[in-house]
């Protein structure tokens, strides 16, 4: 589908891995454990590789009442046998440290820095809503690689400040109460069909990128506007200036 610069949506929302990002997911995984493996040699590879995903599975059923940080603290120590919260400096350090190696295997060019500087410059406001099963560390290094400063953000979805995941609805209106906008005014640029098509459900119009599109289920793209990341890019620097909320019609990449 083509774009229209016409009008646009005052808030977007940028996915980061695999659209920010560029990544082959399985790819990027294999990497990650490896290095996560490796600096926790106590544990066997393939158990700690399951305590996390057992982590990771809570933080997706999170129903609001408790941090992400605090769901995957629980399950992991009791999977695990090992307190999270007595080792949770470790985990930090590796994010800064041997996490950092994982760059590699993403394709980072400057398409992404032109894209949010494009709409910044044209009065938009550009938040990241990744699905928040990294801590802030982690997901700050990401945004880095990329040659973006996270501080820039008025919003950095990470497990430490978000109560749901995707593809729950709820994490969008999560989003939409920490950035004080109403989901009509929002934007979502992801690449899953599941966890980034599900904010449809709350009213937000969505942009499917197709460079590294997930769709495990096979769920219908029908009515998604798509394309690449270049295109998202050209659609940016083709914005008139940011309209005001409320009036900004149905913004989205077509």
């Amino acid at each position: 589908m083509g774009f229209s610069a016409e009008t646009a949506r005052p808030v977007v929302l940028f996915d980061l891995d695999g659209t920010l990002l560029p990544m082959d997911m399985k790819t990027f995984e294999r990497a990650y454990f490896q290095k996560l493996t490796e600096a926790f040699p106590e544990f066997p590879p393939q158990e700690l590789v399951r305590c996390i995903w057992a982590g990771t599975g809570a933080m997706v059923r999170n129903d609001g009442s408790r941090t992400n940080r605090e769901a995957f603290a629980e399950v992991f120590s009791r999977e695990s046998g090992v307190d999270y919260w007595e080792n949770e400096a470790r985990f930090l350090e590796f994010y800064r440290t041997g996490f950092q190696d994982c760059a590699w295997v993403c394709r980072l060019t400057d398409c992404s820095r032109r894209i949010v500087e494009a709409l910044r410059e044209k009065g938009y406001t550009v938040a990241i809503a990744t699905n928040p099963i990294f801590p802030e560390v982690a997901t700050h290094s990401r945004l880095r690689w990329l040659g973006l400063d996270p501080a820039s953000f008025p919003l950095v979805t990470a497990f430490e400040n978000s109560h749901y995941a995707k593809p729950n609805p709820a994490y969008y209106g999560e989003v939409c109460r920490a950035l004080g906008a109403a989901p009509a005014d929002c934007l979502m640029i992801g690449n899953d069909v599941r966890e980034d098509g599900c904010a449809r459900q709350l009213g937000m119009e969505v942009f499917l990128v197709e460079d590294c599109l997930l769709n495990p289920d096979g769920l219908p793209t029908a009515g998604f506007a798509t394309g690449s990341l270049e295109d998202v890019r050209r659609w940016a620097e083709a914005l008139p200036p940011c309209p005001a909320p409320g009036g900004a019609g149905d913004g989205a990449p077509r």
